[in-house]
């Protein structure tokens, strides 16, 4: 079904170019250009709706949908809570870099500004700074493409909306910093644009809001993105190989013990082999998700190529 008449009519895009440094108003539909590449590996970075977003899958939807033959790699290194100025991890949890270091990755998408807006209008600047400081960790020295996504509007009129009166602000402080490094910077719609319905709690997108930004972004990735919902048997298989592939991911990613993994639990015991006290076997086993991972993804590139056949 369709899922807004027009989601052009919902949001409005803004790309600050990396060729010409200022941010535009721009349709990726007309262009049908796209920021990514074949064999990409793509890094999620940011909170709680790019946490929900990779949960719904709809973004990785939209870009096999449209451009199977790039075989792209989406991973999400999401958590809960984080902005640019922290990102809290358990104790010996591996830093974003490093994590993006070990999953090869060559892009990495991340949003800021809207938990940051909380701080209000006088500490702009402080912000910028951190989330410069932050965009110069994730590229690594330009290795990797940083795209910027700026932060989701809270509703029109709802009573969270009072709370985050500086975030048009911090929207605008984002695409700033998009000009200043150079870097595609993909801005969501107005809050007045966006009903109660792609909204859960006034703040944060429902499923029907993911959707849209996810098409959003996915015009910016790869050009034009679908418009409708997965409605056809096969597009419903390919979002639901999508989903259990996240899932795997979540499993290895976010593991559910990890004192015991590599916290401060790894003398335990249970931590180790039974038979040699120095074998450990918990991070060979958490290793076994991958290949589980790497199927689901195969099989969702078979079933995108199948739909994007003629």
């Amino acid at each position: 079904m369709n899922i807004l008449p027009s989601i052009q009519s919902v949001l409005r895009l803004l790309l600050a170019g990396a060729a010409c440094g200022a941010a535009a108003v721009a349709s990726r539909a007309q262009s049908g250009t796209g920021l990514l590449r074949p064999q990409d590996v793509v890094a999620l970075v940011g909170g709680e709706d790019m946490v929900a977003g990779w949960d719904y899958g709809y973004l990785e939807y939209l870009v096999l949908r449209q451009r199977p033959e790039l075989q792209l790699k989406f991973r999400s290194l999401t958590k809960e809570g984080d902005t640019a100025f922290q990102q809290a991890r358990d104790f010996n949890y591996p830093a974003l870099e490093k994590q993006l270091a070990e999953i090869g990755a060559t892009v990495v998408v991340v949003q800021i500004g809207q938990m940051e807006s909380l701080r209000g209008r006088g500490q702009v600047a402080e912000f910028e700074r951190a989330a410069n400081a932050m965009i110069e960790r994730l590229g690594d020295g330009r290795k990797r493409r940083v795209i910027l996504v700026g932060p989701t509007p809270a509703l029109a009129g709802s009573p969270v909306a009072l709370r985050f009166e500086a975030l048009e602000v911090y929207r605008e402080a984002v695409v700033r910093l998009a000009q200043r490094q150079e870097l595609p910077c993909i801005v969501p719609g107005e809050s007045k644009a966006l009903g109660a319905e792609e909204f859960r709690d006034g703040l944060h997108l429902s499923e029907r809001g993911h959707f849209v930004f996810a098409a959003q972004l996915a015009d910016a990735l790869v050009g034009v993105a679908a418009r409708k919902m997965p409605a056809a048997p096969a597009e419903r298989q390919l979002l639901d190989v999508i989903r259990s592939k996240n899932r795997r991911w979540f499993h290895y990613v976010r593991p559910e013990n990890w004192a015991f993994l590599e916290g401060d639990r790894t003398v335990q015991p249970a931590s180790r082999d039974h038979r040699d006290p120095e074998k450990r076997w918990f991070p060979e086993e958490m290793k076994e998700w991958l290949p589980f991972v790497a199927e689901r993804e195969r099989e969702a590139w078979a079933i995108a190529r199948m739909l994007h056949s003629p």
